[in-house]
């Protein structure tokens, strides 16, 4: 029988004292924790580790100097760094958190539920006795590397990238469409090619990042140009301008 991991230690870091008193609340409440500090700033957070390790630190997003990005990439180069949950009001912040592989995102005010989920992935994670990995995170962990995210109704969601067709400039932003819907991305799409390059993406359009493991077929257009067609997008077709039409025949060699 596998030994069950020691009650949780935890840090809250944030400049409000309503909202870092209120997770420390349910912190306190919550099964499986044995240990909660709090501080107000950055440098309080720092010298909280200094008087003993934590098994996470849920960190605030925005506090005036150093934020709470910036401090996760100072936490990240300690020896043996803590898992960081980003808790913030403003979901806008999720693609730079899971950059920095955060072990999670929460919006506020965190409702009771879903810190119980964060709890126990923690807890499954430290019974797992894994090193350390990039920002603390378990190397055993699954990273999110595998998925974007994406703005929905409010809310942060997280997209297989399999499950993504196509990313495309839709006014001033980028959206990207799945068999399910389309959804605004949080990055340009010049910053979408150089993530998702080595994921089966090819830019074939100014406007156009296509997920080429969807294709169905390629039709001839006019001036040595295409239209692709997409497997979950039925009537739907994507242009290939003629720049960018021999990127597109050397990757498949048409």
């Amino acid at each position: 029988m596998s030994e069950l991991p020691a009650p949780l230690r935890a840090l809250v870091v944030d400049d409000e004292a309503p909202a870092r008193g209120e997770l420390a609340y349910l912190l306190r409440h919550a099964a499986g924790v044995d240990e909660v500090r709090e501080a107000a700033d950055p440098a309080s957070c720092l010298a909280a580790l200094e008087q003993g390790p934590v098994d996470v630190v849920f960190l605030d997003v925005r506090m005036p100097g150093l934020d709470g990005l910036a401090l996760a990439r100072v936490l990240a180069r300690a020896p043996s760094p803590p898992p960081v949950v980003f808790v913030t009001a403003f979901e806008g912040y999720a693609v730079d958190a899971f950059q920095l592989a955060a072990f999670d995102y929460l919006l506020k005010p965190v409702r009771p539920e879903r810190l119980r989920m964060t709890l126990d992935r923690l807890a499954v994670a430290r019974g797992r006795a894994p090193e350390a990995g990039v920002a603390g995170r378990p190397a055993e962990e699954p990273t999110l590397d595998d998925r974007l995210a994406v703005s929905h109704r409010g809310q942060v969601l997280l997209v297989p990238l399999e499950e993504i067709r196509v990313a495309e400039v839709d006014g001033d932003g980028v959206v990207v469409r799945t068999p399910t819907g389309h959804y605004p991305a949080r990055l340009t799409l010049s910053e979408l090619e150089r993530r998702l390059e080595r994921r089966g993406f090819l830019r074939v359009h100014r406007r156009y990042l296509v997920n080429l493991r969807h294709v169905l077929a390629i039709q001839s257009f006019f001036n040595s140009t295409y239209l692709l067609q997409l497997h979950g997008l039925p009537g739907y077709s994507v242009p290939v301008s003629r720049r960018h039409g021999a990127a597109l025949r050397a990757v498949i060699r048409l």
